[in-house]
Order: C-alpha cells, then sequence, then structure tokens
C-alpha cells in the first residue's frame, strides 16, 4: 500500500520521503505496535481541523482507536469518515514518522480479537466506551539513518 501511495504522490512529498528512507513491512509494524501515541486528524462538522493524541492497536490492516462516549472526534468521524493518525518520534539521525489516512467509522465496540491484541500488547483499552477503526488507504513512512541500521 505504501508503493501505491507514493506513485500516487506529487513530487514534493516523493522527494520528502526518499525511497531509501521508507520503512518495510515489518519496521512499519514495529513502530505501530510499540505502544507510542499517535496524533488523530479529523474534521469538524463545519469542516475546521481537529487534533488529538491517541493510543492505537493495530488489528487485521486497521488501526482502532479508543475514544471516550460523547468525544468530538466521534461526530467529526460521523460527519467527514476519513482521517490521519501520524506516529512521529526523535530528531534528525533517529527521526521516525508514519502517517496513515483513509476512510474512518466509529463503533461502538470491536470484535473481541482488538481487545485480546490490546491485552496482548500490554495496552490498557478498559476505559473506552467507543472506537473509531481507521482503515488506511494511502501510508507515508520515513526512517532516520540510524533507525534503518538498527
Amino acid at each position: 500500500m505504501q508503493d501505491a501511495t507514493f506513485r500516487r504522490a506529487m513530487p514534493a512529498t516523493a522527494g520528502a520521503y526518499p525511497l531509501e528512507n521508507r520503512m518495510a513491512g515489518p519496521q512499519l509494524v514495529a513502530q505501530l505496535t510499540s505502544g507510542r501515541h499517535a496524533v488523530l486528524a479529523t474534521s469538524r462538522p463545519d469542516g475546521r481541523p481537529h487534533a488529538i493524541p491517541t493510543g492505537l492497536v493495530l488489528h487485521h490492516r486497521s488501526v482502532w482507536l479508543p475514544v471516550t462516549r460523547g468525544a468530538v472526534r466521534l461526530a467529526n468521524v460521523a460527519a467527514h469518515p476519513w482521517a490521519s493518525v501520524v506516529m512521529l518520534e526523535g530528531t534528525g539521525p533517529t527521526h521516525a514518522l508514519v502517517i496513515l489516512e483513509g476512510p474512518a467509522v466509529a463503533v461502538d465496540r470491536p470484535d473481541e480479537g482488538v481487545l485480546r491484541t490490546a491485552q496482548q500488547r500490554r495496552r490498557d483499552m478498559s476505559w473506552a466506551s467507543s472506537w473509531i477503526r481507521l482503515s488506511p488507504e494511502r501510508i507515508l513512512s520515513y526512517a532516520g539513518s540510524a533507525i534503518r541500521s538498527a
């Protein structure tokens, strides 16, 4: 999917994410399952942007984001069913970045597999009363030289 994203990318985007700095599949999965927080970006019903830190669970090619009932992001996804998730860490040669974009939907309760995956990764998501499922259609990644050689 990342290759398809870059085939459609504008020259400026492709230039900012050189092929040699893109994460391979296993490295992408490791980043997305690291337990680090991400930022979820959605659009409010009136079109204004909304961004908020969040945890996530990667399960069956979807990213599941825990939410409390009544959260603004639920209304945002209902109005504009598309979202972006950004994970960023480090600086210079330890800089790593993953951007996922795709359709998003609010879900009252994920299937048990999502909850088991969260438990296996020692992520307490018991507080979540709702979830947002993002099905990535675009993936961009970058790994600094220190991360690529690790």
